[in-house]
């Protein structure tokens, strides 16, 4: 009976150990949660894209000559920056040159505009024949033609002046010195390559059969090494390569500093936009068991729901089980959670917080 006695007391004392966390009561799980909820989503794949600018030019030289300024790589530069400077020497004489041609022909036309005068005052008393007055005006409109002609030849020549200074056609980044200072450059000589960084797009080379889901306006998410952002659809490019079968997307890149060349992924429209119920990505569980999503109800407890995954779009994935618009999802903490336990709902600063029956 004694022996008895001590296993009977061995055994209840186990008991009581081993149940000793239920009687006493566990502490609350923290954890976050999402309400679910009904909204527009639609299926997405990632495609690859980059980062380019609207404006990527190669500026070249319009006159002869030999360069004395070239902006540096690297240098930030405005519109109506000179980047670049041709030695105006030569330009310069010529110029000086012309203009003693424009007044040597004012001169003469003046003189031929008083000539004409003058005659046609004696013809009308008769001291002039009409044959000395007719070379005379014609004499004054040669003068004319001509002087608009040195007028024209000094104007071109005062333009080719301007262009020995070449200026930034728009903000950008002077990014390659394609000529060096001191080197003769003629028209056409390429000098600089500038690259506008201030408003970029997103270049996507898509599927033909998304055609039908992406409009323009459209705000698609995109990612990369340096993180996330959303990019409107600023066009959709309707002709194809006959190859690929892919065609172009241009994604505004607003108010981002992700440099020029960057790769990243756009979420690109795959399907029709649906009303779905749907949770955060976080939330699903996966276990042996199947898919699920813990709710939690207004006793602060948990409770395993199964759900079958649908389409997914950025954060969010449509789910179908016993679920309704409004239900307390956990998204961070349901790793170790089990039914029916009791949990502390957190916000996003983990601050401890209480929920309300949604019944």
């Amino acid at each position: 009976m004694k022996i008895h006695s001590v296993f009977f007391t061995l055994s209840l004392t186990l008991l009581i150990s081993f149940n000793a966390p239920a009687a006493l009561g566990r502490p609350a799980t923290p954890v976050n949660v999402m309400m679910a909820k009904i909204t527009e989503i639609f299926p997405t794949s990632w495609m690859s894209g980059a980062v380019v600018s609207n404006n990527d030019a190669q500026i070249a030289a319009q006159v002869d000559g030999r360069l004395v300024h070239v902006a540096q790589i690297g240098d930030r530069v405005s519109k109506g920056d000179v980047i670049a400077k041709i030695d105006d020497t030569l330009i310069a004489l010529q110029i000086n040159e012309l203009q003693a041609g424009v007044n040597s022909a004012k001169s003469n036309y003046r003189f031929l505009q008083d000539e004409v005068a003058r005659k046609q005052a004696l013809a009308k008393q008769n001291l002039s024949t009409k044959t000395d007055l007719d070379q005379t005006i014609n004499n004054r409109d040669m003068a004319k033609a001509t002087l608009a002609a040195q007028q024209a030849r000094l104007g071109q020549m005062r333009q080719r002046l301007a262009f020995t200074k070449i200026m930034a056609p728009f903000d950008a980044v002077v990014t390659t010195r394609l000529s060096k200072l001191g080197e003769v450059v003629s028209n056409g000589t390429k000098v600089l390559q500038l690259v506008e960084t201030a408003n970029l797009e997103i270049t996507a080379q898509v599927p033909l059969t998304v055609y039908q889901f992406v409009r323009p306006g459209s705000e698609l998410d995109v990612k990369s090494p340096l993180g996330q952002t959303s990019a409107t659809v600023r066009t959709v490019v309707p002709v194809a390569n006959n190859r690929s079968h892919l065609m172009e997307l241009r994604l505004t890149l607003a108010q981002s500093q992700w440099p020029v060349g960057l790769d990243v992924r756009v979420a690109v429209p795959s399907g029709k936009t649906e009303n779905l119920l749907v949770v955060h990505r976080d939330a699903i569980v996966l276990r042996r068991g199947g898919n699920a999503v813990f709710r939690i109800n207004a006793d602060n407890k948990a409770q395993r729901v199964p759900v079958e995954l649908g389409i997914a779009s950025g954060s969010l994935i449509a789910v179908n089980g016993s679920l309704k618009a409004g239900d307390n999802i956990v998204i961070r903490g349901a790793e170790r959670l089990q039914e029916g336990q009791q949990v502390a709902i957190k916000d996003n600063n983990d601050t401890l917080v209480s929920i309300q029956s949604k019944e």
